[in-house]
């Protein structure tokens, strides 16, 4: 009997097509509600590591002063997880955030007006810097281009919105006190459960127009609770020495309302259908242009936010704000979080868990006095290695494509 006749290749083709199944099982858990779980491993893995080497760093006051480290970099990956959900990318967000914190420095600071109307401006003037990004985008240049080129104008137009000293200091202002105020323990607690709470609510609503009873347990009860205990137990531990710092508690409200507009709303359905595959959701009635555009929205919002924070941080504006690693960063904290480069696949959540990685090595380096080298080598690994997960879960197999 010859090896090709049907009775010898049955088995064969039986079990490529049993492994190909298997694949196919495991990479669509991880491409789903289980491509969290290595990002956590990693952070635990993480934590492990420097806490073995010094106590220090899973103390109260020591992440803590993580969580602050962190804002700045979550904040403006919020945003990059919009726009890369899309299939688009953006490099501008740093310098936007740059040139919308000296906007409101200047109003507030050398204006001497209300620092809620400096930081309303500020906020505006991202969306609407970010909203003409988007608006060149969708008439057919690339987001890579229009971004990259819209980096090098901010980062002119900072220049230009700078006073002649080319520097704002913001100590003694309201709007030092963004980063300065600490939330007390109890309050912090009350108010993270409150926030819990009204996201379970609104889940809970929108989950019994779609689901049927059976199916509320998974849907609704659980994804809240979820979100509930990872809330309130941060919360309890980054404000148990000193309090929350109000930015910390700033980021905790967005990652909840984007969470809830991605997985409970039209909208965030929209926004994966574009990704996934803009075409069909054309073909499907989807306002694929209008989708786009209001990422970028979002995108200017985010990052005015995190570079007013930023710039109170650091008591002052200047030009060489909104450069460095922020925008890298950024970008890697959303991929490493879990978010496709590719378009399709992210959530609210993974600007979070990639910051917290990043952050969690810059710390951990710091605290141990190692080399700069060291964290750019680390940091430049877990990148690398996030994408190629990323590449591996969406093409479905861990052999390289044939060409």
């Amino acid at each position: 009997m010859s090896a090709h006749e049907p009775g010898l290749m049955a088995p064969i083709v039986e079990a490529r097509a049993t492994r190909q199944s298997m694949g196919t099982r495991v990479s669509d858990a991880m491409s789903g509600g289980l491509r969290v779980v290595p990002v956590v491993i990693a952070l635990v893995v993480i934590w492990l590591i420097f806490y073995s080497q010094n106590p220090a760093y899973l103390s109260s006051e020591n992440l803590s002063n993580l969580s602050l480290q962190i804002v700045t970099t979550a904040m403006l990956a919020l945003g990059v997880v919009f726009v890369l959900v899309v299939g688009e990318i953006d490099l501008s967000g740093a310098a936007l955030g740059a040139v919308c914190a000296t906007i409101a420095a200047q109003i507030a600071v050398n204006m001497g007006q209300s620092i809620w109307i400096a930081l309303a401006v500020g906020i505006l003037s991202g969306v609407l810097i970010a909203g003409l990004e988007g608006l060149i985008i969708i008439f057919g240049v690339p987001s890579l281009i229009t971004t990259l080129g819209g980096m090098t104008a901010l980062l002119g137009l900072l220049l230009v919105v700078m006073p002649e000293e080319f520097s704002i200091s913001l100590g003694g202002n309201p709007y030092e006190q963004i980063a300065a105020t600490q939330i007390p323990s109890s309050v912090s607690i009350g108010l993270a459960v409150v926030a819990s709470a009204v996201y379970g609510v609104g889940r809970w609503v929108t989950q019994r127009r779609l689901a049927s009873e059976t199916s509320m347990l998974r849907r609704a009860v659980l994804p809240a609770l979820l979100v509930a205990v990872v809330v309130i137990g941060v919360v309890g531990v980054v404000s148990a020495s000193s309090g929350l710092a109000f930015p910390v508690a700033m980021l905790i409200l967005m990652l909840i309302v984007a969470s809830y507009f991605m997985t409970q709303t039209r909208y965030g359905s929209h926004l994966f259908a574009v990704g996934g595959n803009r075409q069909a959701a054309a073909r499907a009635g989807i306002p694929v242009a209008r989708m786009v555009v209001f990422s970028f929205l979002i995108l200017g919002a985010c990052a005015a936010m995190a570079g007013m924070v930023d710039a109170s941080r650091l008591l002052m504006v200047s030009p060489s704000s909104g450069t460095g690693s922020l925008m890298l960063d950024a970008i890697a904290a959303a991929v490493v979080g879990g978010t496709s480069l590719f378009g399709g696949r992210g959530t609210a959540w993974a600007a979070l868990l990639g910051a917290l990685v990043i952050g969690s090595i810059n710390n951990g380096v710091e605290l141990l006095g190692l080399s700069t080298e060291v964290q750019y080598f680390a940091t430049a690994g877990v990148l690398v290695f996030a994408v190629a997960v990323d590449v591996v879960l969406t093409r479905g197999s861990l052999l390289p494509r044939r060409l």
